[in-house]
């Protein structure tokens, strides 16, 4: 059984990197637009058996509720690594045998880019490291606790090594859409050039495009 798990930390302590950039409500209005392509797109995907959403924030957790989520609340985030792993002892309560981890900030992530991550699922680990090669977009574990969740800077060599480590296969795939995420200006100004029609491309375009 397929469970993908979606941390979704509070908006206005998202993309504290694009503080130059954007005002606080700015950026949390930039967030929830995130959250919301990401998780429109899991329930498009086919595959999946359970999307499950751990979150501090009640409007989040109520918006996932409504599209068929499974909701773990946490008083607070304390990081994106305990938050996933926290919902992957859940899925595994729940009969998960793997499990997919997602951020919010891959607003042109598609069906397509998670149904090939996804597909035929063996005992490993497979990673989608960022653009740059050192953090982790993706993360698919079999078993769900295969390895620990090493989220943030060089993120993606860490979660090699553990696997290394524990012996376990290990896959390395490159989903277009999910390599590229929005963390910096200069993402943000990529983003809205590739997707200038999405919600956070035309939140962005209308907030900030002077400033990029």
């Amino acid at each position: 059984m397929i469970f993908a798990i979606l941390p979704v930390k509070a908006p206005h302590r998202a993309k504290q990197r694009l503080a130059s950039l954007l005002s606080p409500l700015e950026r949390a209005s930039l967030a929830r637009a995130m959250y919301e392509e990401v998780i429109t797109t899991l329930t498009r995907t086919s595959g999946i058996d359970h999307l499950l959403v751990v979150t501090s924030d009640p409007f989040t957790a109520d918006h996932a509720a409504n599209l068929g989520a499974i909701i773990l609340e946490e008083p607070r985030q304390i990081s994106h690594s305990q938050s996933a792993d926290t919902a992957a002892r859940r899925a595994i309560a729940l009969g998960a045998t793997t499990a997919l981890s997602l951020p919010i900030d891959i607003p042109l992530v598609t069906p397509t880019d998670i149904e090939d991550l996804l597909a035929n699922p063996s005992p490993g680990v497979r990673i989608v490291p960022d653009q740059a090669g050192t953090g982790t977009n993706a993360l698919v574990r079999t078993p769900p606790d295969a390895i620990d969740s090493h989220f943030g800077p060089d993120s993606f060599e860490a979660h090699l090594r553990q696997a290394r480590e524990r012996h376990l296969p290990v896959e390395i795939l490159r989903p277009p859409g999910i390599v590229f995420d929005v963390d910096t200006p200069e993402d943000v100004a990529e983003f809205v050039t590739r997707a200038p029609h999405s919600r956070p491309a035309k939140i962005l375009l209308a907030k900030c495009l002077s400033r990029l």
